[in-house]
């Protein structure tokens, strides 16, 4: 998906925040690092649909993060 950019917010299918685009790696969108201090990767195929400044998922947050 080709719409997605750095600083962009993604959600899960809830609307609940999984993280901010820190920057597109290929197939992989790399999130900044979060309250653990370690950078979490989500495929970008997990990404339904970019709507504004937001992609959202299909999926919850756990299955995203687990992926």
């Amino acid at each position: 998906m080709s719409e997605i950019r750095e600083r962009m917010k993604v959600v899960d299918k809830h609307g609940a925040e999984v993280g901010i685009v820190d920057e597109v790696e290929g197939g992989r969108i790399k999130l900044e690092q979060g309250s653990d201090n370690q950078h979490h990767y989500v495929d970008k195929q997990l990404v339904a649909e970019v709507v504004g400044s937001t992609g959202k998922a299909f999926c919850g947050s756990e299955e995203v993060k687990r992926r």
